[in-house]
Order: structure tokens, then C-alpha cells, then sequence
């Protein structure tokens, strides 16, 4: 019986939680580390915007139900109240028509209960918990990765995923990016029941202040009053002497707005600093990713940092119960999510800024772009039709995996070519592995297969009409090395691979060219005499077509153990992590010496 995926998750926050609970529904073992001693969840509320319940609704259909029943779902005539700081109404923005056609609500609610159904649901599908527990750091290994825990404990894991928000210690031990930026801006968020505004949202201007007001059932309203400040003064503070000093800089606002903050429970007040981080080019180290806060912290000003970690889960949580390996999965995850969070991320910032009002100007630039726009945010429009999709490899697109943040120059790039044209074959699996090593070592990698391309096709000009091919001339032009893949069956390989390089005639000119490249062999079979055969073959290619076949052949039976298991790697699977390995570190030194990465006729 198959082994089951083990996954460790830093963190038991929203992100960390919805993660867990989708993988875990789906049969991976889950540890959740959390570095408090009890799993509850701080801040009086939060709004779910239509993409965050479509990708809760993704992750199970039970979490989607259970969070509808907890919060308060906005009806389709709902509209938020945007008024100045004397109860003027610049604006009605229609909340309800957030839904759009696909009918999906905009679902205010308590942040614990969000916390409560996530936490129930993970354990119900068998997730472990660990309290008074945080991750410190990690190592990646060839098929699995180890954590070390502040108890002094170690695990070791398929995939460590660093949910520990915006002060992640995994996003230190693989960024090293220093600490996240202030943004000019502090919070205050309380819980209010019974208030003379209603169960109605609310949006108040004031200059230097917004207070965003939303209903969660039970006659409770949530509000959370963002203030111009210096870094640091208002935690200072304490919840009590920050609530009489946010009274004191509502002087003179509308009455049931003071009110408001007045019949707070104090003991709920939650004072924080805003901070967010620019969008970096990294959130994957091998087998190790970044998810919700601890990979794209972001200002509270659209909304959307709560609907983004469940974004991030439900892709997650796709790719690594679809994909054929981790270091693949968590690659494919990376690329789905970084442009769209990267653009939410500035959006906020930018919509934040707007929001303060700071000055006179400022708050009068801000009123009137909401009369002209009939609602505070502009640019939420372009971020709430998010779809949850099954995510796959698309096949142009290299599987990538970056290397860490303090690492000198570019990755390198390693091209894999299986010569079998049986789909699925060993061949091709064995390929699959050696990409995976390339990614664990900190090189893209892409694998070509002779089913996808039909190598025995080739002729001279097909990149000119077949995309497939241009594609495997791009990747070839940016190589530092590659390994080739083949079945022993062949014997002397009977040109199959032969007509694969052959390709390169179609770069620059008619010389069939690799100069420089690292070149790693791999024969695929039970018999021997054919692996001898097939390597010897195979590196006569490499030296025909100038390549750099410094690195040991391989001869494997089957596809490698993955990961290993508790054991060492059995001789096939060390003699071809030692190619891999070399076809790695050659083609980094190719880079790190300045040698021309891209292909061409020899003079």
C-alpha cells in the first residue's frame, strides 16, 4: 500500500488551518505546529468577499456551509453606508451585488468562529495538533525535509508549509528579507452589540481616520478604526487608553458612530500596527512553501488578506493531492499565486493610503472619489471573481523551483528528455524524479517527453509551425545542462534520442551544438548489456553535439523510491542523485563563470 503524503504546517492561524483541513479531507497526514497554547484567533471580525467563500467552498463543502451558517450572509439588496465623520452619506455601495452571477455572497463573521470551523474541520478529517510548539527552522533533503522545533524536536516531512504569518520564522530561514514595513497607520477592532447603526455596514471618513463597520449576527457589529500614527504609539498604549484615545480623536463625529467605540467590550479591543511586505520572486525552497501572511502580508484596506490565505489553500491544497511530486506541487502553487497576490498586495497599498485622508486634501480627494465611484473601493472589482480551478503543469512551462534568497547568481536551468514514446512510461517517471532532484537542488527544470513532442517526427523547420517544438528549442537555448532519459530496450538507442538532439540543428545553423552544456545520462531497464549499450551511446551523442558529459551515467530498473523512507537511498538511487547532483552544480559554475547561457552555431 502506497505510503501517505506528510505534510507539516507552521502555524494554526486561518491559512495554516484551511490548509490542513483540505489536505487532511483528502487523505494526507497533517501536523499543525502552533506556537500558542490554545487555538483561538485574535481580531473581532473580518469579511469574507465572494472569492474567499468560492475557495472555502473548494476546500470542502462543509466548510462552506458551516461558515454561511456562523456569519452573516449579505442579501442581494444589501447595501454599506459610506458617510463623512458628521453622518453625511457621500454613498451606497451595493454589497449585495458582490455575489455577481455566480451568486456567491459577501459573508461578514467573527474571526473565531471562521477559526472554529476550520480548526473542527481539520480535526475531524484527522489532523494533529501541536500547542506551545513553533517551528524554528528547516533543512531540505532528497525526498523529504526535516523541521526543527523550538522543543528541540525533529520531524521529518514530505512538505513543510510556513503559515506562521507575517513574521514567519520558515520565510526567514529561507529569505532572510528582514522585517515586514509600517505603512504610517495603526489599528483599533472591537465588538459591538445592540448599536443605534443597526445590522448594516458602514464605512466613516474622518481625516487621518477610517472606521469600517460590519454586521456578524446576534445584533453584534465589528469595527475596525484605522488611525494615521507614528510606528508604535498606539500598542503602546494597552486596548482600555487606546479606546478613550480614539474617542478623544472622534470628537465631534456622528453620535452613534462615537457610540460605537463607547459600548465596545473592552476586554475584545485588539490595538495592532499595519505593516505588509513588497511581493517577492521566492516562496518555494524545494519542499518547503509560504502560504497567506507569511508569504504576502498585506493592509487590511481592500479586505482581502483572510480571502487570500484561503485562496492559497485551496490551490495548495489542489496541487499537492494532483501533481505527481512535492517539489512539482508546491512549484505549480507558487506560479498560480504569485502574480494575483502580488497585485492584491499593492492594491492595498495603494487603496490604504487613499483611505487615511491624512491632511485636508487628502480627505477631501478621498470623499470625492467615493461620491463619483459610489463605493470605497475601487479596485476590489478586479480581485472578487476569482475562480477556484483545477491547477496543473501547463506543458510549455518549466517546473521551477528557486533557490534560496541568499544564493549568488541565477538558478540554474536543467532540461530532462525522456526518449520513451509510451506515456507514463518508466522512462518518463524516471525523468519526473530527476526534475524533482534538479528542483530540490535549486534549479528550474523542464521535462520533455517523446510522447509530447514525437522526436521521431522531427525535421528540419518544424519550429517554424509546431509550438511544441519552438518550446523545446526556448528551453534548450536556455540550458546549463541536461539529462538524457532512455529505455534499454533500444540497444544502441536506434536514433530515438539522436533525433531528439537533433532539434538543435534548428537553433543557428546546421551544426548540432550543446557547447559547454552539462550533459547527465540515464539508461532505464532490466538488462544489463542494454544499459552498457544505451550509456555508451548516449554520451557518444553528448560528445557529438558538444555537450560537457563530465557527469557519471546512470542505469536504474524502475523509477526510484519517493521519498526514501526512513532508510538511505539504495545504490541506484545514490549513483543517479550523484548525476543529477553533478548535471546541477556544473551547470550553476557554467552560469557563475559568465558562459553565454543561450545556444548557437559554433564560429
Amino acid at each position: 500500500m502506497a505510503r501517505r503524503l506528510s505534510v507539516v504546517v507552521a502555524g494554526g492561524g486561518i491559512g495554516g488551518l484551511a490548509a490542513a483541513a483540505g489536505l487532511a479531507s483528502r487523505g494526507v497526514d497533517v501536523t499543525v505546529v502552533e506556537r500558542s497554547d490554545r487555538t483561538s484567533a485574535r481580531g473581532s471580525g473580518l469579511v469574507l468577499q465572494p472569492n474567499g467563500v468560492r475557495a472555502a467552498d473548494a476546500l470542502d463543502e462543509r466548510i462552506g456551509s458551516r461558515i454561511r451558517a456562523v456569519g452573516h450572509v449579505c442579501g442581494p439588496d444589501e447595501v454599506r453606508v459610506l458617510m463623512d465623520s458628521a453622518g453625511t452619506v457621500l454613498a451606497e455601495e451595493p454589497t449585495g451585488a458582490a455575489a455577481g452571477s455566480s451568486g456567491t455572497p459577501q459573508i461578514p463573521l467573527l474571526r473565531s468562529d471562521l477559526h472554529r470551523v476550520l480548526l473542527d474541520e481539520a480535526l475531524t478529517a484527522g489532523t494533529a495538533v501541536r500547542l506551545a510548539t513553533a517551528v524554528e527552522s528547516y533543512t531540505t533533503h532528497p525526498g523529504h525535509a526535516t523541521v526543527r522545533l523550538s522543543d528541540g524536536d525533529f520531524i521529518d516531512c514530505d512538505a513543510l508549509i510556513g503559515a506562521d504569518g507575517i513574521n514567519s520564522a520558515v520565510r526567514a530561514r529561507m529569505l532572510d528579507d528582514g522585517p515586514p514595513r509600517y505603512r504610517g497607520y495603526t489599528s483599533v477592532r472591537g465588538l459591538t452589540r445592540g448599536s443605534a447603526l443597526g445590522q448594516r455596514g458602514h464605512v466613516v471618513n474622518g481625516r487621518g481616520i477610517q472606521l469600517f463597520v460590519a454586521p456578524v449576527g446576534e445584533d453584534q457589529l465589528y469595527w475596525t478604526a484605522k488611525i494615521t500614527a507614528a510606528p508604535g504609539v498606539w500598542p503602546a498604549m494597552g486596548s482600555a487608553a487606546a479606546r478613550l484615545a480614539l474617542l478623544e480623536a472622534m470628537e465631534g463625529w456622528y453620535a452613534p458612530v462615537v457610540n460605537l467605540v463607547r459600548e465596545a467590550d473592552p476586554r475584545g479591543l485588539v490595538v495592532t500596527d499595519i505593516h505588509d511586505r513588497d511581493p517577492v520572486l521566492q516562496w518555494v525552497d524545494g519542499r518547503v512553501a509560504l502560504l497567506g501572511d507569511a508569504a504576502h502580508p498585506m493592509v487590511p484596506a481592500l479586505g482581502q488578506g483572510a480571502n487570500m490565505a484561503l485562496e492559497d489553500a485551496a490551490v495548495l491544497t489542489d496541487t499537492l493531492t494532483t501533481c505527481s511530486s512535492v517539489p512539482e506541487a508546491l512549484a505549480v502553487y507558487a506560479r498560480e499565486r504569485m502574480d494575483r497576490t502580488a497585485a492584491v498586495v499593492l492594491a492595498s497599498r495603494r487603496q490604504g493610503s487613499l483611505d487615511q485622508g491624512a491632511d485636508r486634501a487628502g480627505e477631501e480627494r478621498r470623499n470625492a472619489r467615493i461620491r463619483a465611484e459610489g463605493r470605497k473601493d475601487v479596485e476590489t472589482a478586479n480581485v472578487l471573481d476569482w475562480q477556484p480551478r483545477r491547477v496543473a503543469p501547463a506543458k510549455p512551462a518549466p517546473v521551477v523551483r528557486a533557490g534560496r534568497g541568499d544564493t549568488a547568481g541565477r538558478a540554474p536551468h536543467i532540461v530532462v528528455i525522456s526518449g520513451s514514446l509510451r506515456q507514463g512510461s518508466s522512462c518518463d517517471r524516471v525523468a519526473a524524479w530527476c526534475a524533482d532532484r534538479c528542483a530540490e537542488l535549486g534549479a528550474s527544470s523542464r521535462v520533455f517527453t517523446g510522447q509530447e513532442i514525437d522526436f521521431p517526427a522531427y525535421r528540419p523547420g518544424l519550429a517554424d509551425t509546431d509550438p511544441a517544438v519552438a518550446g523545446f528549442l526556448g528551453a534548450l537555448r536556455a540550458a546549463d545542462g541536461v539529462v538524457l532519459v532512455s529505455p534499454t530496450y533500444h540497444a544502441t538507442v536506434s536514433g530515438l534520442l539522436k533525433n531528439a538532439l537533433d532539434y538543435v540543428n534548428d537553433i543557428d545553423g546546421p551544426v548540432p551544438y550543446l557547447e559547454g552544456r552539462a550533459v547527465g545520462t540515464v539508461a532505464v531497464g532490466t538488462a544489463a548489456q542494454g544499459a552498457v549499450s544505451t550509456l555508451a551511446t548516449l554520451r557518444t551523442i553528448a560528445h557529438a553535439l558538444r555537450g560537457w558529459p563530465t557527469p557519471v551515467g546512470a542505469a536504474v530498473t524502475r523509477q526510484p523510491a519517493q521519498p526514501f523512507g526512513d532508510g538511505a537511498p539504495g545504490p541506484e538511487e545514490a549513483r543517479l542523485i550523484e548525476m543529477v547532483s553533478q548535471v546541477v552544480w556544473l551547470g550553476a559554475a557554467r552560469g557563475a563563470a559568465g558562459r553565454p547561457p543561450s545556444l548557437g552555431a559554433v564560429a
